[in-house]
């Protein structure tokens, strides 16, 4: 048998994808940190030339830090020009015999944290780590009063696993002897996690080390870090390259290259006031055919339903709660670069494709409405909007849903019915049996159907079906003049007062072949809600003055038990004790018979 890919190989490199997002965003929420930190700003504004600090302070608003929105745009390219001339150096990290024996506490294993490895690069202006310089002009925009956050690009472990890594996974599970649940972050193996999360929070690879992460370095043209900053003329973030200082395209700074795709599946924005957005969509030209195909949206419901919304989920925590305009006029415009992403070329990507589909990927309760336009073909097939696709239900799912289907409307499919409980099983076998046809299902679409309005309530008797209840799967199926009472006690007391009620069915409960209605509560006339209401207190303020009632007389019960058996214990020890029973404990004796 041909070697394949292990379901809980997947499921473990879906596990070891999210454990690396969990480490670099943790990373870069510790940069961003640090860039906010009074002290660091402080030395930042520091490096900033006096003559650009002179002209934006010229520009600010009487009584307020806030910069004239006509100066920003200007303000900022004179600063920029000024940031091309601050002479930095960049020096590849080694570390020597001496450093090596020191403890690793953060930046690049020296012995020194990553706030230390920042204090000393400002001090030296030599950049031994990739996010040096973008730690640094994201530090002097924010302390020159320009909204800047600090771009990070994100590459965990790639979700596509090999054969021969499946085989290594599977070794490794069978030795630990690990029970994997879908949609958790088990580990699989100490030895590998460690092998990343050392320096997955300093967001480089292991040297010397082979791992599944994606190069992190700029050796392929493309930094990791970068800064955005908000122009107010144009209302627009601005892409900032922080090691050229130059004012780049969103798309260009994270692929140079041909391709349409961006080198990193996750790109993460983080602010000056510590919140964090997903901003990938705005640098990619075909987010949904490319760089979607890295992410856990790519996994299928079906498959692993927590991993496809966990990254959209998860991320939600750290967003701003009080959105602004700009916040969601960003989400639009990164919503129309995803709708124009190109159509797929491969026919197999049109299945999980969300903006186009062929007729092939239809279920059988889809169809295309309407059927135009047709926005392309591939290979002789026409390619349609999937926001075309329509959902077909029968009868009685639209009966559910509150809607019931026009007189004289067509069904537009017929297909084979399928049978939820046992009694309709045997029915269709019967069918079959006999030589006739299994029973089928008709399928209609929303645009033929129109909300179910009940028959009124007349007389003071409430309609119902074929059954003696109601029909109350939403809100718009009450009848006209009724009222719906939740309450278990309202059936006993309209039975008492002589009222016309009806149990109300709000759902069907299916287990072990059979089909039982929920009900809840009844539904009886609106002229006798409110005696309804007025009885079914008193009967409940009742039932609870009779419950304290008993609690009472149990309680008589058991004092007047004691009291009896303790005056019954007096009388034996009158009768029978030579002398009473003392509190020390002396023995009480008895006259030899």
């Amino acid at each position: 048998r041909r070697a394949a890919v292990t379901k809980r190989a997947r499921m473990v490199r879906r596990c070891h994808h999210m454990a690396d997002l969990v480490c670099q965003v943790a990373a870069a929420r510790m940069l961003n940190q640090i860039c906010r930190a009074d002290e660091i700003v402080a030395r930042c504004l520091s490096l900033v030339s006096p003559f650009a600090v002179a002209r934006i302070a010229e520009h600010l608003v009487p009584g307020r830090l806030v910069i004239r929105r006509e100066w920003a745009s200007s303000d900022l390219h004179y600063f920029l020009s000024s940031y091309q001339g601050l002479k930095i150096k960049t020096k590849r990290n080694r570390r020597t015999a001496a450093e090596q024996s020191g403890t690793t506490i953060g930046g690049d294993g020296n012995g020194r944290s990553v706030l230390q490895e920042f204090a000393l690069f400002l001090e030296s202006r030599v950049a031994t780590q990739p996010w040096h310089r973008p730690m640094l002009l994201t530090s002097m925009l924010r302390g020159l009063l320009f909204d800047a956050r600090l771009c990070v690009g994100l590459a965990p472990a790639p979700l596509k696993i090999t054969v021969q890594e499946s085989a290594d996974v599977e070794k490794r599970l069978a030795a630990v002897d690990i029970r994997l649940v879908p949609g958790t972050l088990s580990a699989y193996d100490s030895d590998n996690d460690n092998d990343n999360s050392n320096d997955s929070s300093a967001g480089q690879s292991s040297p010397g080390k082979k791992s599944p992460t994606r190069t992190k370095s700029d050796d392929n043209g493309v930094p990791q870090y970068w800064c955005e900053v908000f122009d107010q003329v144009s209302e627009r973030w601005m892409v900032v390259n922080a090691h050229t200082g130059a004012v780049e395209r969103a798309t260009q700074i994270a692929n140079p290259g041909k391709g349409t795709g961006c080198v990193y599946p996750y790109v993460v924005a983080l602010d000056g006031a510590g919140y964090m957005r997903d901003i990938t969509r705005r640098y990619t030209r075909d987010f949904v055919n490319t760089t979607m195909r890295q992410r856990l949206e790519s996994v299928s419901a079906a498959t692993d339903a927590h991993a496809r919304v966990w990254w959209a989920q998860w991320i939600a925590q750290w967003e701003n709660p009080d959105a602004c305009d700009r916040d969601e006029k960003e989400d639009a415009e990164m919503e129309r670069s995803a709708l124009r992403s190109t159509m797929p070329k491969r026919i197999s990507d049109f299945a999980s494709n969300p903006y186009y589909v062929l007729a092939r990927n239809l279920s059988q309760n889809e169809v295309i409405h309407p059927p135009e336009p047709v926005v392309g073909t591939v290979r002789g097939e026409s390619v349609y909007l999937r926001e075309n696709v329509k959902t077909l239900r029968s009868r009685m799912v639209w009966m559910r849903e509150g809607r019931e289907v026009r007189p004289g409307a067509t069904p537009i499919k017929t297909v084979k019915q399928r049978a939820v409980t046992a009694r309709a099983k045997l029915a269709a076998d019967a069918e079959v049996a006999a030589g006739r046809p299994p029973p089928m299902a008709e399928l209609f679409g929303e645009w033929q159907t129109q909300p179910f309005r009940p028959p009124p309530v007349v007389d003071g008797r409430v309609p119902r079906n074929e059954y003696g209840r109601v029909d109350l799967f939403c809100a718009s199926m009450l009848p006209e003049g009724a009222a719906h009472v939740r309450d278990a006690e309202a059936k006993a007391v309209c039975r008492d007062l002589d009222i016309d009620a009806a149990d109300a069915v709000v759902g069907f409960e299916f287990r072990r072949g059979t089909s039982t209605p929920i009900l809840a509560g009844v539904v009886i006339p609106m002229d006798a809600l409110a005696v309804v209401t007025d009885a079914v207190a008193e009967r409940r303020s009742a039932a609870q003055d009779k419950l304290l009632r008993a609690v009472e007389l149990r309680a008589i019960k058991r004092w007047r038990r004691l009291l009896v058996a303790l005056r019954v214990r007096e009388e034996v020890d009158a009768s029978f004790a030579t002398r009473s029973a003392r509190d020390d404990g002396a023995v009480v004796s008895f006259p030899k018979p």
